[in-house]
């Protein structure tokens, strides 16, 4: 069956500080990607003041988080992804909220990860904007779709988790999710402002990444095809390809501690999870692909 990308733009709503922005996104078809375009007056908005003006982006389906995370770090993931895995670059006023697909070396891959509307009823997306906005005026939804009715809904999750660490030393958690139709392809622990030393990754009782110091971390990052990104360390278990994935069936522990040097400003830090959802799902398509 021809499958012939469609694109659609939806809705356009004004950008107010502290206001939430509520977007009810239509459920047809198949959505392989959702964007989210930021202008000033009819002209492109800057990166810098979109990540200034906008604080938080939360998209559910079906009533189940599939982002939540600060604009900053989806644009931030965007770096990470660096240039030989997704070729998109950085961008500035429009930004996917469907990050899968910009994940692996094999563009045959990326149809993969799409949202099959046969079953879904409501897409809901949210956004937060802070109480100071700088030449953002509005923000514009538009989808692309595919003219194919399906029930396969297999996702790139992002969701941010926010910690509290008051001092220098070591901070081990052991709480992200562990949900196992899951996996995890990568965690990125934000620095809040302090040193990030070093990271260690536990799975079962086992070193999943042993002691390993930043730059370290960041020069596997940049072997594989990521980037380093600046104020992050980066939990990466992703290579570009498929098995590049650490599956939650079976596990009963995964522990991260990430070691400051310098303690985070105010107390807090997050770790950003980006993982997939329907992981079985996805594995038996890409073996039919």
């Amino acid at each position: 069956m021809t499958q012939i990308p469609i694109i659609n733009v939806h809705e356009s709503k004004p950008v107010a500080a502290g206001n939430v922005i509520t977007f009810n996104i239509p459920s047809y078809q198949t959505i392989d990607d959702i964007q989210l375009r930021f202008t000033n007056s009819g002209a492109p908005a800057t990166a810098a003041n979109v990540k200034s003006s906008i604080g938080k982006v939360a998209l559910n389906i079906n009533g189940e988080q599939i982002i939540n995370t600060p604009i900053t770090r989806l644009y931030d993931i965007y770096a990470f992804l660096g240039q030989e895995v997704s070729q998109v670059g950085n961008p500035s006023n429009v930004i996917s909220l469907c990050v899968g697909k910009l994940l692996f070396k094999n563009p045959q891959y990326e149809k993969l990860f799409a949202i099959g509307c046969q079953n879904v009823q409501t897409i809901q997306l949210q956004i937060y904007v802070n109480g100071t906005v700088t030449a953002v005026t509005d923000v514009e939804v538009s989808t692309e779709r595919r003219n194919f009715i399906s029930s396969s809904t297999s996702l790139v999750k992002v969701i941010s988790y926010p910690q509290t660490m008051t001092s220098t030393g070591i901070s081990t958690v052991d709480t992200l999710p562990r949900d196992s139709n899951d996996g995890y392809l990568f965690v990125l622990a934000n620095n809040g402002g302090g040193v990030i030393a070093d990271g260690e990754c536990i799975l079962n009782g086992n070193s999943l990444i042993d002691p390993i110091a930043l730059n370290v971390a960041d020069y596997i990052a940049s072997a594989r095809g990521f980037a380093a990104v600046s104020g992050y360390f980066p939990y990466l278990f992703a290579d570009g390809t498929i098995s590049g994935v650490v599956p939650m069936q079976g596990v009963t522990e995964l522990r991260f501690k990430t070691n400051f040097s310098t303690a985070p400003t105010g107390g807090n830090y997050d770790l950003c999870a980006v993982t997939i959802k329907n992981l079985p799902q996805i594995m038996l398509n890409a073996a039919l692909a």
